[in-house]
C-alpha cells in the first residue's frame, strides 16, 4: 500500500474517527497517560507520523528508539498535529529521551 501525502493524512483526521484519535493522544499528553512514543503508534500508524514530519522511514524509527534526534520543528509539528502546547510535547519527548539513554546503559 502507498504511503499516505500529508493532505491525505490532514483529510483523514479531519473526519470524526480521525478527531478522536487525536483527542485520545492530546489527552493523554495532557494528563500523562501516555509516557512512550509506542503508545502514541498504537493509536496512529507509524507510516503517517513519519509521512507527516517527513524524512526517511528508517530515520523516523531512528528516532522513536532515540527521542533526543526529534528536532524543535518536528516536535513543533507533532505539537500542532495533536492540538497540544509545544512545551507538552517537548517535555513528552524529553522524558522519552531520558529512558532511552537509561534502557541504554543498562545493556
Amino acid at each position: 500500500m502507498p504511503r499516505k501525502s500529508k493532505q491525505e493524512i490532514f483529510t483523514y483526521f479531519k473526519t470524526e474517527v480521525g478527531q478522536n484519535k487525536i483527542h485520545v493522544i492530546k489527552t493523554g499528553l495532557e494528563t500523562g497517560s501516555i509516557k512512550t512514543f509506542p503508545q502514541i503508534v498504537a493509536i496512529i500508524a507509524k507510516t503517517n507520523l513519519q509521512s507527516l514530519l517527513g524524512g526517511e522511514f528508517y530515520a523516523f524509527d531512528k528516532k522513536l528508539d532515540d527521542p533526543g534526534r526529534f528536532s524543535f520543528n518536528e516536535a513543533e509539528i507533532l505539537a500542532d498535529f495533536f492540538q497540544v502546547k509545544f512545551e507538552i510535547m517537548r517535555d513528552f519527548i524529553r522524558k522519552n529521551q531520558v529512558e532511552s539513554k537509561k534502557r541504554r546503559k543498562k545493556k
